[in-house]
Parts: C-alpha cells; sequence; structure tokens
C-alpha cells in the first residue's frame, strides 16, 4: 500500500505541474488532470483498477460528494482518498462527482462465480433484521442499489450507495472498518449502520461480500 501511494504522489506531481483548466467548467473530459488524478485507482470512465478500489461509475452523486468532502475534512479514512481530495477545490469535487455519476456502470458484477452455499448465506444475513428491528436491505434496498432521497422538511438529502456487483476486496476492508473486526473508530455512517457494523463476524463479512459483489 505504502508503495502504491508512493506512485500516487510520484504521479501526482507531474500531473500537477500541468496548468489546471479552470474548475468552473463541468465538461470534463478524460484528458482531464482532475480525472487523471482519479484514473490510477479508478480509471477515467469509473471502473476499479483493482478488487480494493470501489467501482464509483454510475454511483450516486449526491453519495460521491459527500464521500468526498468527508475524505477532504479527514473525517472518513483512506491515505490515498484523503490526499487526492486535499488537492481539489470543493467545487471541483463538485464536478467529479457529477462525471462519475453519469459514467456507466459495470455490466456485470465483480464476483461472476461466487461460491454458492457462502452467496445464500449472505443474502439472509443481508435480509436479516440486525439492530432497530431493520436489516441491511431496508437500507440499501432488496437489490442493493440503494436510493436518494431529500427530505420534503428540510435541504437535507439523503444518500445510500449501491452495493451491487461491488468490488470483493473494497466492499471487506469497508465491513470490516464498520465492525469489531478492524474497525478504527473514525469511519463515517449512520449510527444504524456502525451498530448493524459491530454484530457482524469474520464470517458475516465474509458471506455478505460473496452475496453483493456477485448481484
Amino acid at each position: 500500500m505504502r508503495v502504491f501511494l508512493f506512485k500516487i504522489i510520484t504521479g501526482l506531481a507531474v500531473v500537477t505541474a500541468i496548468s489546471l483548466p479552470s474548475y468552473a467548467d463541468s465538461a470534463l473530459t478524460p484528458e482531464s488532470v482532475h480525472i487523471q488524478r482519479c484514473s490510477a485507482c479508478h480509471y477515467v470512465v469509473g471502473k476499479s483498477a483493482g478488487p480494493e478500489f470501489p467501482n464509483i461509475a454510475g454511483q450516486y452523486e449526491s453519495y460521491l460528494m459527500k464521500a468526498l468532502k468527508l475524505f477532504k475534512e479527514n473525517k472518513r479514512e483512506s491515505e490515498a482518498m484523503e490526499l487526492i481530495a486535499s488537492l481539489h477545490r470543493e467545487q471541483e469535487l463538485v464536478i467529479l462527482a457529477n462525471y462519475y455519476s453519469k459514467q456507466k456502470p459495470a455490466e456485470t458484477p465483480a464476483l461472476a462465480t461466487p461460491d454458492q452455499t457462502q452467496r445464500s448465506r449472505g443474502e439472509e444475513i443481508f435480509t436479516a433484521e440486525r439492530v432497530y428491528g431493520i436489516s441491511c436491505a431496508d437500507c440499501h434496498g432488496q437489490d442493493a442499489k440503494g436510493y436518494v432521497r431529500k427530505s420534503p422538511r428540510s435541504r437535507n438529502v439523503r444518500a445510500i450507495p449501491s452495493l451491487a456487483g461491488q468490488q470483493p476486496g473494497y466492499l471487506k476492508s469497508v465491513l470490516q472498518k464498520y465492525s469489531e473486526i478492524g474497525g478504527s473508530g473514525i469511519h463515517p455512517g449512520m449510527c444504524a449502520m456502525r451498530k448493524a457494523g459491530k454484530t457482524l463476524s469474520q464470517s458475516d463479512v465474509n458471506a455478505l461480500v460473496e452475496y453483493l459483489s456477485s448481484k
């Protein structure tokens, strides 16, 4: 990870030497310096460069924006993403979130040939009540594709990310951060998510990953 991070930093040193386009211009292209900064892990089309990086193509714009702001404020843990976000102004992050939300999602799940026993167990865990009488599916949807909803009484937007077909390494890492297994204590999320995560064992996490990555 340290070697990979060094490569990103080295690459950024070259990229940032290029004259930056106006961040007010929302018409990003794959050649944009902003997209090039993201492409090491997500490629220019938002597809993961490896199982430890999430697919972000077609993810909800408001969720992407929220995640980027948390990285910029050092409230969500990722050395690489904290660095990348710190190099951008907020308006640039808005443009990036919009760009990747409009990219075409992967047509096939990240895990094409799951272990069917593990997958079935993962589906049971996903749909079973965990805390407060609710299940993972109650927030992320039976199809695990999440949703975005704006409160009619406020400007708050609730963005629940899509997990269906997501990269297995990334899902495992995130679930472990929420759980007692490898939780750092600084991973953001709704109270229900943090509490639900603490009910998961390593075998539960493995089964959930098998199910979600193959949807």
